[in-house]
């Protein structure tokens, strides 16, 4: 009976190994999409809506022409705290790149809370015309359209609006690796 009993287990463990390995490789099409532009034909975003926390609308096609740094984000998240100061000082750095920090905050008071305690000097390059903050009511961009879990995470969008690149955590955007990556974009 021990011996049926391994075996079974034996098979489901293998079972398990093959149904993820081909899970894995379909993908959801964002995760597919962010795979495939690795490549010379990078994959299109799909299309998506953003509102502002001043009110206004943007569609992500309205920044075609320019480097777009989508970057999920939420103030309760430590890593995404270290981060995002860094990604202000380059997006006002830039002209030809568009900051757009997609919070996951659930409360919009949070958001505006944690926005106010930023040293004076990044409270004010948040005012710069290229810099985007919002929230991602009900994560339907964030899990359902990106199927991003973990934060921070930002997507490069080159200047066609494919997707160029995923980085997952926290990372040195004012490095020179990363900087060279953007002009390529």
């Amino acid at each position: 009976m021990k011996q049926l009993n391994l075996i079974v287990l034996a098979l489901a463990i293998v079972a398990g190994f093959l149904l993820t390995i081909w899970l894995d490789d379909s993908g959801p099409p964002a995760q597919q999409a962010a795979q495939q532009s690795t490549q010379d034909n990078r994959a299109p975003l799909p299309v998506f809506d953003i509102t502002a926390l001043d009110g206004n609308t943007y569609k992500i096609s309205d920044f075609k022409g320019k480097i777009v740094l989508l970057n999920f984000w939420a103030s309760w998240c430590a890593p995404c705290v270290v981060e995002f100061p860094k990604l202000v000082e380059l997006a006002a750095s830039r002209d030809d790149l568009i900051l757009i920090a997609l919070s996951n905050d659930i409360d919009k008071d949070k958001i505006e809370n944690f926005l106010a305690k930023q040293p004076d000097a990044i409270k004010e390059k948040l005012k710069s015309s290229n810099i985007i903050i919002s929230r991602d009511e009900g994560k339907k961009i964030t899990e359902d359209l990106f199927q991003t879990y973990k934060l921070p995470e930002t997507i490069l969008i080159d200047r066609k609006g494919r997707m160029a690149e995923k980085i997952v955590g926290d990372t040195d955007w004012t490095g020179e690796e990363l900087k060279a990556k953007l002009s390529k974009l």
